[in-house]
């Protein structure tokens, strides 16, 4: 067992902190947390796509999700969960600053 504190980066540091990442076999496990400062855009431009399922939950802030046509696809908030399939297009404006906890699963 190994145990770690929930801690997020710092506003000057890069916005993702790995907790754990974990390869066993065929499975690929990574969990970590996220800070993201209002009126950036994740990525800057275009849209991230992963190999790995994506569960994120937002612990606080606001983010406006787009579709690839730019159009919105709906605000993540705090207290919400969220599941991404592996290769589905990201990208959102960020309306507050976020926080956010992800896991992100490869099989």
């Amino acid at each position: 067992m190994e145990v770690k504190k929930i801690t997020y980066p710092k506003p000057n540091e890069h916005y993702n902190k790995s907790l754990f990442h974990v390869q066993k076999e065929q499975t690929e496990f990574q969990m970590g947390t996220v800070y993201l400062k209002k009126g950036s855009r994740i990525p800057e431009e275009g849209f991230t796509r992963h190999p790995s399922h994506e569960i994120s939950i937002i612990q606080r802030g606001n983010i406006e999700m787009l579709n690839e046509n730019g159009s919105i696809r709906g605000y993540l908030k705090s207290g919400d969960v969220v599941y991404l399939e592996a290769f589905e297009p990201q990208a959102g404006n960020v309306l507050e600053d976020t926080e956010l906890i992800y896991i992100l699963i490869k099989a």
